[in-house]
């Protein structure tokens, strides 16, 4: 069984894609927001920034569990996702995938979701600066880490880039990290203090 975490900014896709993918092959999911609040493994709830505060000495021993129940049965894949699954330990990744947005894009997708202008504000700061990206790049993997721009696809395309990826190997160097840089756009276009005051 491969394990693929599948990473990036609320509302880049990564619960749609990776119900897509599991369509197509054979793949579970482990949704960690999802895991976090049915099973009670948060500290508390941030009224002000609306988000239960995660109990990573909780969920990381859960979640290792559920990846030795999975380990058990014939399945081929384990798609964890969840902005924060960069806190899976190294050792249970076998491909990271890092979904990315253009800011103004990734602004509409969180106002249709109802958050607040300062939880908006805060996700499209994380985007920017590629928070996603850079929690996995310290982290040092060594298994392969891609970015998909996501501005423009399909949830179907996404998810039939990431399975060219982790089943066939196919299109890898397109997807390398490090070519996607909202920071470097928004400065060009002279933007940055839109975003940040």
């Amino acid at each position: 069984m491969k394990i693929i975490i599948i990473s990036g900014t609320p509302g880049c896709g990564k619960t749609s894609v990776s119900k897509k993918i599991s369509e197509k092959i054979n793949a579970k999911i482990i949704s960690l927001n999802e895991l976090t609040v049915s099973e009670n493994l948060t500290v508390k709830y941030d009224k002000k920034r609306e988000t239960h505060i995660v109990d990573f000495n909780k969920l990381i021993p859960y979640v290792e569990n559920l990846i030795e129940l999975y380990n058990k049965e014939n399945i081929d894949f384990l798609l964890i996702e969840g902005h924060f699954s960069d806190a899976i330990p190294e050792k249970y990744i076998d491909y990271a995938i890092i979904l990315r947005c253009n800011p103004d894009e990734l602004y509409k997708r969180l106002e249709i979701r109802g958050y607040n202008i300062e939880k908006i504000r805060e996700n499209i700061q994380a985007e920017i600066l590629g928070n996603c990206t850079n929690f996995l790049i310290q982290k040092q993997i060594k298994s392969p880490m891609y970015e998909i721009e996501t501005t423009n696809l399909t949830i179907d395309s996404i998810a039939k880039i990431i399975i060219d990826l982790i089943v066939n190997n196919i299109n890898v160097e397109k997807y390398i990290l490090g070519k996607i840089d909202w920071l470097e756009i928004l400065s060009q276009n002279d933007r940055i203090d839109e975003f940040f005051d």
